[in-house]
């Protein structure tokens, strides 16, 4: 009988937030990027979140919006998984890593500021490291 384990994880991309959530606003959503899982069809992946130095509010928070599409069409910016990462408290740069599963389509990833600040004018950046499971 086969046992299903873990394979071994992709290399993490490059940064695809680019400078979308740069000075993001507090309660805005910044635009989309996309991270095309059509060719790979993984199932999983770690996204890496990682904020220029802020000082948010007390129980401030960032959330990331995956926004399915079916290859033809996207939906707008409801439905989906939505992942709410809590900060750490004082003025430093965040970091944080949530695991997520990929749909076997391209998604969009969309950053939604509940800091109770605006975020850093840079140093913002999104890192994908996906993986599968294998049966040995």
């Amino acid at each position: 009988m086969a046992v299903a384990k873990w394979a071994t994880p992709s290399t993490r991309s490059s940064n695809i937030l680019s400078t979308v959530a740069n000075s993001l606003a507090n309660g805005s959503e910044s635009s989309v990027v996309t991270y095309d899982n059509s060719s790979n069809k993984d199932l999983y992946a770690l996204l890496t979140l990682k904020l220029g130095s802020i000082t948010p509010s007390t129980g401030g928070s960032v959330s990331i919006r995956v926004t399915l599409n079916d290859g033809t069409d996207t939906s707008d910016k409801v439905g989906g998984d939505v992942y709410v990462l809590p900060l750490s408290s004082g003025a430093s740069a965040k970091v944080n890593i949530v695991q997520v599963r990929l749909p076997p389509f391209s998604l969009r990833l969309s950053l939604v500021n509940n800091a109770g600040v605006t975020l850093a004018s840079s140093s913002n950046e999104l890192y994908v490291r996906p993986w599968n499971e294998e049966a040995v």
